[in-house]
């Protein structure tokens, strides 16, 4: 007589059972702990999303001398000071008027403008700030060196040249340099008789006849 037994659970067809049970238990845990909100120092309860950003995270994000964590030589923003002239906007340079114990107060300033050599050029500071929307560490406004004390007030060297050699006679280049007591005499000798009209080249290639003004020449023309 056959007579029907069941088959005892064996341990490989538990395993699966067991395995799915504790993928539940885990995921409902954890979905628990990240619902639950935290209690703060002050009683009141933290969002479970509030992520604080660690200070070394937040360095990035400090851009000003006074900050806490100071400058970081390996981040993203630059010193303000170490910035192209092309991010700056600077003013001209201070004008002392022949002043030497107003610029040893100041300790910038230009005592005199002019000088046709780079030696002969006098530089100081002057004072720059950041354009808008530039991004960078420290101040915005600042003081950088080396800024030519020279002018322009229209004189070109080109142009000057051409009204000596062409129009020299009749005292043209020294009316365009600003001479008009000169360039009245040269134009009633008509040149001096040519000897002053070729002298004039001369001294305005070697740079010695120069504008009354004591300006630099317009470069690029």
């Amino acid at each position: 007589m056959c007579s029907s037994s069941k088959l005892p659970l064996t341990i490989p067809s538990i395993t699966p059972v067991f395995s799915l049970l504790a993928i539940v238990c885990f995921v409902g845990l954890n979905a628990e702990l990240i619902n639950t909100p935290k209690s703060t120092t002050d009683g009141t309860s933290a969002s479970p999303l509030n992520i604080s950003i660690s200070p070394q995270a937040s360095i990035s994000y400090c851009a000003d001398n006074h900050c806490a964590f100071g400058y970081q030589p390996h981040s993203a923003l630059v010193r303000c000071s170490f910035l192209p002239i092309e991010f700056l906007d600077c003013e001209e340079p201070e004008d002392l008027k022949g002043n030497y114990s107003r610029k040893e107060e100041l300790g910038y300033g230009c005592v005199k403008f002019g000088g046709q050599r780079y030696e002969q050029v006098e530089r100081t500071s002057v004072e720059c700030t950041v354009l808008p929307g530039i991004e960078c560490f420290g101040d915005r406004k600042f003081r950088r060196e080396g800024f030519p004390c020279i002018n322009y007030r229209g004189h070109y060297f080109t142009t000057t040249l051409l009204y000596s050699v062409l129009l020299g006679f009749l005292g043209m280049d020294r009316f365009c340099l600003g001479k008009t007591g000169t360039a009245v005499g040269k134009l009633l000798t008509l040149g001096g008789v040519g000897i002053w009209w070729i002298v004039d080249i001369v001294l305005l290639i070697v740079g010695i006849l120069r504008p009354e003004d004591n300006s630099n020449w317009v470069p690029y023309a």
